[in-house]
């Protein structure tokens, strides 16, 4: 069986939650503060200030355990009070059956409020469906099981969500359902696959004309990962893991540098279909609309000197898959023109041991996704509007063409031992697709292009008890 050191970046690459093991406590905490400005000379700065808490028992019965996993974040909100926000909390039982080796057996877990930690895709930046029902009118729940043996695991997860019907005027109770797993083929060489199947429920505006058209979505998930040597952790790339539940968790894991040569490169690829309204029929038809993404990262460690490099591309329907689509539950125009978002970075860093610092630099290229729509379009048919994520939309002044994304970082890992951490980077971003809307001399409102270079800084601060 692959050691546990070399399992665990493998397990969080491929979604998998690590099974405790018996020689850590039974109850971890972990308090983090995040302050982050992608601009200085602009408004947008935050602060974060994150909990979690993390128990497990001992043997209830012979092989039998459980776990739990407490994480949110607190904020204050415009009126008085503090706000908890859940980051993926949710409680396990174990069961292994006498003659299994550590780490085999069968789990049940509950994901109460959110179910961000089951996901399709493995690679972040191209994960989707963390939330499967963007329409809930309450928590979005799941029940998963799972089955681990020595070279293979299996699982199936059934996430449930409460979604308003404007059709019926009442809300229903929708599912989602998730499954997959992987193979070890060699102990250098594992496969991965994930597959869903979900209803997200009635097109809102298509009901307010009397008209039933539900939004069906399919899609399968395809990785593989090889790895040589010790595990290659993780870079300081914050801004690539905002979203994950697992971030606060993974990025303080202790490296091991016991030299020597060692890699480790993953591959995958997704690809999703979802009906939505056909925007240029006369009466209101389902139109499918299909969108992929793949991602390609190295990790290469030599010494007490690593290298990470990420390669991903996104299509714009895929990047507008979970909202979904653009409008709104609508598809595309047949004569809309769409590029995908490709992006590519490279770092590198160098631990100083002595002093437990890991300095490096960071450069990323993106080419972002947009959309321009044609001249018959009632929407941006004389503008193009540049997509950074979900609904997160620059629109460029008529005439103008998105040009790329530049952003270069000096990055710092601080370890404090066991019980403290601290990780920083500040960054130089070349955008020339930032706009804002100013009204000109008769009084309309349209988008400028603003300044493209802006300096930021990101800081993480995490203790450990």
């Amino acid at each position: 069986m692959t050691s546990p050191l070399l399992t665990l970046p493998l397990l969080l690459c491929l979604g998998q939650a690590p099974e405790a093991t018996p020689t850590e406590p039974p109850l971890q905490a972990r308090l983090s503060f995040q302050g982050l400005d992608a601009d200085i000379d602009a408004d947008g700065s935050a602060t974060y200030f994150h909990a979690a808490l993390e128990g497990h028992t001992p043997e209830l019965a012979s092989g039998l355990r459980a776990e739990a996993t407490l994480s949110f974040f607190l904020s204050t909100p415009a009126t008085q009070g503090i706000a908890l926000q859940d980051f993926g909390s949710n409680v396990r039982l174990r069961y292994r059956p006498s003659g299994w080796e550590s780490g085999e057996g069968l789990a049940v877990a509950v994901h109460p409020i959110t179910t961000s930690r089951l996901y399709m895709g493995f690679t972040y930046p191209v994960t989707w469906e963390r939330q499967a029902f963007p329409r809930r009118s309450g928590n979005e729940s799941a029940l998963e099981l799972r089955l681990s043996r020595m070279h293979w695991d299996a699982f199936v997860a059934l996430k449930s969500a409460t979604v308003a019907d404007d059709l019926l005027l009442e809300s229903s109770r929708r599912y989602a359902l998730l499954a997959g797993g992987f193979l070890d083929v060699t102990p250098e060489l594992r496969l991965a696959l994930k597959g869903t199947v979900l209803n997200r429920g009635q097109v809102p505006n298509v009901a307010n004309q009397g008209v039933e058209l539900h939004v069906p979505v399919k899609g399968a998930s395809l990785g593989a990962v090889w790895h040589h040597g010790a595990p290659v952790g993780n870079n300081v790339d914050l801004a690539l893991y905002q979203g994950d539940p697992t971030f606060f968790e993974r990025f303080f894991l202790p490296e091991t540098y016991p030299g020597g040569f060692a890699a480790s490169v993953s591959l995958e690829g997704s690809l999703v279909s979802q009906g939505l309204v056909d925007p240029e029929a006369g009466y209101p038809q389902r139109s499918t609309q299909t969108g992929g993404a793949g991602a390609l990262e190295a990790r290469v460690k030599q010494g007490f000197w690593r290298a990470h490099a990420l390669a991903y591309v996104r299509t714009l329907s895929f990047i507008q898959a979970d909202v979904p689509g653009f409008p709104p539950y609508q598809a595309f125009r047949s004569d809309a023109e769409t590029r995908a978002e490709v992006s590519g970075t490279l770092s590198s860093d160098y631990h100083l041991q002595d002093w437990g610092l890991t300095p490096g630099l960071l450069v990323r290229v993106t080419r972002p996704a947009s959309l321009r729509n044609g001249p018959e379009s009632p929407l941006l048919s004389d503008t193009t509007a540049v997509f950074q994520g979900p609904n997160l939309i620059s629109i460029l002044p008529a005439g103008e063409d998105p040009g790329l994304v530049v952003t270069v970082k000096a990055t710092a890992r601080w370890d404090l031992g066991a019980i403290a951490g601290v990780l920083a980077e500040v960054s130089y971003t070349h955008d020339p697709n930032r706009t804002l809307f100013e009204d000109d001399e008769t009084g309309v409102s349209r988008p400028v292009l603003q300044p493209a270079n802006a300096v930021g800084f990101n800081v993480l601060l995490q203790a450990r008890f």
